[in-house]
């Protein structure tokens, strides 16, 4: 049975504390894919900060994937939520999605809808290779796609794979000791199916991991993680907490749907692409809300827990030394 994830608490306050990284314990944090609706896991990652929560592992996919490498480039994680509040600022503001000229479908010469440039130049300014080697540990989920030469149906193909069964694969981005390489991994995470290109890592093509595993747990899991906090973008999935038995698991989802109208696909592809600064900033306070509503009540129970442990102990101690006093006669 999954259980709770057990603050530490200091002076009574309602922060959680990262296990010391000497004990049993290793804390994860996943970061879901969601295109645009990535900004809401920037504002819930902010209460995380203020909570005083720190991570041992991410893994990431999609854009939970770039979000997570902008958190495992700092050492201290509120410094690094800010710098990745930045970032999403500055998507809002930026125009970060460009049409690729004369794009109208499967084009021989056009492998995708959007040109991936500003997106790629945004991610070289916002993570540097030296920090992220030597930061925290971060996974990232992708999918395999093929690509024959001569014929560019990779996309197509792609979807074949999803249809056929296959399974996304999880990689360590500080296993990339190439710079390149490393933001090619990073960006075939988020290379969602026709509107970016897939990228080649290691002479295999891959695409958007969200089309094997959007929620990779699985990749912390193996390495040990026995504490998670998973940030979801959608407020219903196929995936279960249960297929994780060992570890004690939080997750933040959205209390409302974080699409912008309610059409089957139609509201999904228009909310991953809606970079508005209007819209960033909705989706930042809502996550900042959500991951407040899950998690103060939880950590009022633990501080009640804990006051009542502290007077227990006080009891027990003043009970020691009444016994130990002599007698009197």
């Amino acid at each position: 049975m999954n259980q709770s994830l057990s603050p530490d608490f200091s002076n009574k306050s309602l922060k959680i504390t990262s296990f010391d990284k000497d004990s049993e314990h290793k804390i994860g944090l996943v970061l879901a894919g969601g295109g645009a609706k990535g900004a809401y896991e920037a504002g819930a990652l902010r209460y995380l900060a203020e909570i005083n929560f720190a991570p041992h592992a991410i893994a990431g996919t999609s854009i939970g994937a770039l979000n997570g490498a902008v958190i495992a480039s700092y050492p201290d994680f509120s410094v690094a939520v800010e710098q990745l509040n930045v970032l999403w600022d500055k998507l809002g503001s930026e125009k970060v999605l460009h049409l690729n000229p004369g794009k109208t479908g499967l084009d021989r010469d056009k492998v995708s809808l959007f040109n991936p440039d500003p997106i790629e130049k945004l991610l070289k300014q916002a993570v540097k290779p030296a920090a992220i080697r030597s930061g925290k540990e971060l996974w990232v989920a992708v999918f395999p796609a093929l690509k024959i030469p001569g014929i560019n149906y990779d996309h197509l193909l792609g979807m074949v794979r999803v249809l056929a069964g296959s399974s996304a694969k999880w990689l360590r981005v500080q296993d990339c000791g190439d710079d390149e390489l490393l933001y090619s991994l990073l960006l075939a995470s988020a290379a969602i199916p026709f509107a970016f290109p897939p990228r080649e890592i290691n002479g295999k093509y891959y695409v958007d991991g969200a089309l094997g595993d959007n929620v990779p747990l699985g990749a912390l899991s193996k390495e040990g993680c026995t504490h998670a906090i998973v940030i979801h973008l959608e407020n219903a999935g196929t995936w279960n907490r249960d297929d994780f038995p060992e570890q004690a698991i939080i997750e933040i989802r959205p209390t409302q749907s974080l699409n912008k109208n309610q059409a089957l696909i139609a509201g999904d592809i228009t909310s991953m692409l809606d970079f508005s600064s209007e819209r960033i900033s909705q989706l930042k306070k809502l996550g900042y809300q959500d991951a407040k509503y899950c998690l103060e009540p939880i950590l009022k129970s633990f501080t009640s827990l804990s006051e009542l442990r502290l007077q227990d102990d006080i009891l027990r101690n003043q009970t020691e030394e009444l016994q130990r006093d002599d007698p009197v006669w």
